[in-house]
């Protein structure tokens, strides 16, 4: 690859200009569009308080040096085309000028919602290229859109680097190698295996990690029997049965080889190994929760997505329950109760008694327009864009990143999207004295009622409306 010039800086950034202003641009139709998509547009303060979070966002890395979103985008971006050694400097510069027109965007959408069209007009205007380009642009991050990336027959996918690498490492003893091929199985599911492995990058090596270290031990009942994609996608394993924090160590080393010693150094694929900088040190302990501060800024976030992304984590947040009970909701799983007159949902994909159970539907998922999500539906699965739970599980790590949301809290406990239930259950425990509509809500078994558990009956949605009502994000 050739080395990184300014100018190709220059040029890829006077065409994330053109976006930018055409993301300006489509601000007054974004209700309107919205709506067309069966979903109900921001009111004016949600608008204006999503705005200036993201304004905030955005300004943060500016003043305490740390790096951006943008930063490590164009860095990934510029390295699977470029040489970019020595050009650190120039890439942060570029990120930190990108990031302040990001900003621009938020000001626009700020004097929009308040009416105030002439400041809305004017800050749109010098937003406005006064060339538009066209380089390569692939998934910037100001949208979605897309124009197609060069193409390189030479770079191999994940599997076919691990077949070569195995080849590579022909000094492996046949015990070691079963080992690693069986680490390897838990990796090719996470990243892909038909991912380029230029695609692959560091966010991606931790997201892995993370999802590496909430795996149980396979040596126990009842996840000995499990198929490993049946593994990562189990949720409420006890503490004392999650992996080892020196086999999650192991994860890291093996990538490591593959990423750094083989693709870097011996084929030259990559200049900076993904794997580069990445470190894993932390001794395993159970999920932590988020801060009413933290839930405020991933509630608000989640608000700001569309589709499938916007009501899964919603639900996630406003339910306590489990990732896959989530991803497999079909639209007859929402339904009204008569006697209380609100909405709940159905859970019935359970493996348990307790599992089986009705979710009162909060007041804020109706108010954001999630019924009208849901009935266009049929019967058919609200979210059958999610094909496997761990999509759900690298979507969240993205987002926690983005919001500059620690992995760990003060007690070294992690937080992950299963940790949105944990949350959930924390705060409705501190205001439901009735631990048994916390448990039945939730989907565990009632405890702590000894010889009357048999006469309880199933609460009713009515007796279990205080259970979600007392919750509050935003």
């Amino acid at each position: 690859m050739r080395k990184l010039t300014q100018q190709d800086i220059d040029d890829y950034l006077q065409a994330l200009q053109a976006e930018v202003y055409e993301s300006a641009e489509g601000i007054p139709v974004e209700a309107r569009t919205t709506k067309l998509s069966g979903l109900n547009p921001l009111t004016l303060d949600e608008g204006k308080a999503f705005a200036e979070f993201i304004s905030e966002h955005l300004e943060a890395p500016i003043y305490n040096g740390s790096e951006s979103f943008t930063e490590n985008y164009l860095t990934k971006f510029f390295s699977q085309h470029f040489d970019i050694a020595g050009m650190e400097n120039q890439i942060a510069s570029a990120g930190i000028k990108h990031d302040m027109q990001l900003m621009q965007v938020q000001k626009a959408r700020v004097a929009f919602f308040n009416k105030n069209l002439e400041e809305y007009q004017k800050i749109v205007d010098s937003l406005k290229p006064a060339v538009v380009p066209n380089p390569l642009i692939v998934n910037s991050p100001v949208n979605t859109q897309t124009v197609p990336q060069l193409q390189n027959n030479n770079i191999p996918t994940l599997a076919e680097a691990w077949v070569d690498f195995v080849k590579y490492k022909s000094d492996w003893t046949p015990i070691y190698k079963k080992e690693m091929e069986g680490q390897f199985v838990f990796i090719e599911l996470i990243l892909g295996a038909d991912t380029p492995v230029t695609q692959i990058n560091k966010s991606d090596i931790k997201n892995m990690l993370e999802v590496v270290e909430n795996l149980p031990k396979r040596n126990k009942n009842p996840y000995k029997k499990m198929s490993a994609q049946e593994c990562i996608d189990y949720d409420d394993i006890e503490e004392d049965d999650f992996i080892a924090s020196k086999s999650v160590a192991g994860y890291l080393k093996l990538c490591q080889s593959l990423f750094s010693t083989y693709l870097t150094n011996e084929r030259e694929i990559y200049t900076v190994s993904p794997t580069h900088g990445v470190k894993y040190d932390v001794v395993s302990k159970p999920y932590g929760a988020y801060s009413k501060t933290e839930m405020k800024k991933l509630v608000t976030y989640f608000v700001s997505l569309s589709d499938w992304k916007r009501w899964v984590f919603l639900l996630l947040a406003y339910t306590g329950a489990r990732r896959k009970e989530i991803a497999t909701l079909t639209a007859e799983a929402v339904r009204l109760d008569d006697d209380s007159g609100r909405y709940y949902l159905m859970v019935e994909d359970s493996k348990t008694e307790a599992g089986t159970r009705q979710i009162p539907l909060h007041k804020k998922l109706v108010e954001l327009g999630f019924l009208d999500f849901s009935k266009p539906k049929d019967k058919g699965l609200l979210f059958p864009e999610i094909t496997y739970n761990n999509k759900v599980t690298k979507v969240f790590h993205d987002i926690r990143e983005t919001l500059d949301i620690p992995y760990l809290n003060d007690y070294n406990e992690r937080r992950i999207v299963h940790s949105l239930r944990h949350t959930f259950i924390t705060a409705a425990q501190a205001n439901v004295s009735n631990t048994v509509l916390v448990q039945q809500v939730v989907g565990h078994e009632h405890s702590n009622i000894g010889q009357t558990q048999r006469y309880t009956h199933r609460l009713t949605v009515s007796e279990l409306l205080c259970v979600v009502d007392g919750i509050e994000w935003i």
